[in-house]
């Protein structure tokens, strides 16, 4: 949905009501409370009474909307701007196009993140795997900082969070932070996530060795000898999706702890894996989700 129509059609608490009716029940309304599709609609705008267990109710009980403090007409700006925002928003420009503080405008994008995420997902064809490393250089880093970390005379990748990913040919992709890119961690979770009759692409990187025993094909591109393509196998894709990502957090985030990673690469893989669909809609009914109402 366009911001423009979000404005026009949607800037007022009981429009915003009447669109999360229809996109949760339709034309039926059901009671959150015991199921029962028996019910009145109150005089008290957008309240139902349930016939058998005698309960009000409106469509925001047991959603994440039910708590909330910030109106539904900023959340439903809030989620289009999200969408909206190819390499992501920060909380500080989210804050100042909603007019909140922002702690507010994080805890928005930290909500609306949790529903982005898709665990379901499994890939299967042609399967692109290569990891990437997150993090500012060593270099960068204050000098009592790396003393500190007992980093400072280390090289290579060890300051930086590994991140893996796979991405189905003309399909989704699935981003998963590692703990370390070793094989014992990476080769449970890509056999979890990736068909077995699957035709799968990786690089050289020994974490990947002994997959040609459980997947119908193995294809390795040597990349130390310049091999990064075999006819119609390469990791294309993938690589110049890393590139979104590193401009992602280099443009707008600027700096992202391991905690919270996660949550900013569901949010990169929700909007690639959903790119041609009404993805306003998606997130929404996913928001509606009792799972992640606020506890």
């Amino acid at each position: 949905m366009e911001l423009i129509k979000i404005i026009e059609k949607l800037n007022t608490k009981g429009k915003c009501m009447a669109y999360l009716e229809k996109q949760r029940w339709s034309d039926l309304p059901i009671c959150p409370y015991c199921n029962s599709t028996r019910s009145s609609r109150k005089t008290q705008e957008f309240r139902h009474t349930c016939h058998d267990c005698k309960r009000s109710y409106s469509v925001l009980v047991g959603t994440i909307f039910e708590a909330t403090k910030i109106p539904i007409t900023k959340w439903f700006i809030a989620i289009h701007l999200i969408l909206n925002a190819k390499k992501g928003i920060s909380s500080l420009q989210l804050s100042r196009d909603l007019h909140v503080n922002k702690n507010t405008a994080w805890y928005l994008q930290k909500r609306i993140r949790q529903a982005m995420k898709d665990d379901d997902c499994i890939l299967s064809g042609i399967i692109e795997i290569d990891e990437t490393y997150v993090g500012g250089s060593i270099s960068n880093k204050h000098f009592y900082t790396k003393l500190e970390s007992g980093k400072y005379d280390k090289s290579g990748m060890e300051h930086m969070i590994p991140v893996l990913g796979m991405i189905q040919r003309k399909g989704r992709i699935i981003l998963k932070v590692l703990e370390k890119a070793s094989g014992k961690e990476i080769k449970p979770y890509i056999k979890s996530k990736v068909a077995s009759e699957s035709t799968i692409i990786t690089d050289g990187f020994g974490g990947y060795y002994g997959l040609n025993d459980h997947f119908e094909n193995h294809i390795i591109l040597n990349h130390s000898k310049y091999k990064r393509s075999i006819n119609q196998y390469n990791t294309c894709t993938l690589e110049g999706f890393w590139t979104l990502v590193k401009r992602s957090f280099i443009g707008q985030y600027h700096k992202i702890s391991k905690d919270h990673l996660q949550d900013y690469l569901n949010e990169l893989a929700f909007k690639y894996n959903y790119r041609k669909t009404n993805m306003f809609n998606l997130l929404l009914n996913n928001l509606l989700e009792p799972k992640y109402a606020i506890s």
